[in-house]
């Protein structure tokens, strides 16, 4: 993915190139289709990263059930299940907010800007999972990206609501 994230792209661009079919939210009807695709691109990566941290603990389980890292990797998974679970549960496309809030250019400006930072942390957070980082770093960027999909859903609800 460094080829893509260090591109002169626009972050539309640069989303559509991580994402086959991904339209850009630039059609009404595609709003939907376009979140899913981020969504699940989202959290298969996530998932991803869990499996990864999951087979770790169990070998570090296995080798000393008393290691401190058992418990931070139990944290991080933690964190990544919740964040997981909210994307995946979040409502797809809020479809109707958008039938009845008009959504702003800048505001579909903002959508792209996170959407692109999330995948580009998924993709951060898999990495570093499969580098063996400092668990604590790990931590700091599912936190980041949780604040960040909070932030995005927002743009679906009307100005008055956020």
């Amino acid at each position: 993915m460094s080829d893509i994230s260090n591109s002169p792209l626009a972050p539309l661009e640069r989303l559509e190139l991580m994402l086959p079919g991904f339209k850009g939210y630039k059609r009404k009807d595609l709003i939907r289709q376009d979140d899913f695709l981020v969504r699940n691109a989202i959290k298969l990566r996530l998932s991803n990263a869990m499996r990864e941290l999951e087979s770790k603990q169990s070998e570090l389980a296995m080798e000393d059930p008393f290691n401190p890292l058992v418990h931070k990797y139990e944290d991080l998974l933690s964190r990544l299940r919740s964040l997981t679970t909210e994307v995946e549960a979040a409502p797809g496309g809020m479809y109707t907010y958008y039938d009845r809030f008009k959504m702003f250019e800048d505001d579909m400006k903002k959508l792209v800007q996170f959407d692109y930072q999330l995948i580009a942390s998924a993709d951060k957070v898999l990495e570093m999972v499969r580098g063996n980082a400092d668990l604590g770093q790990i931590r700091e960027i599912v936190d980041s990206m949780k604040q960040t999909f909070s932030d995005r859903q927002k743009l679906f609800m009307p100005e008055k609501v956020r």
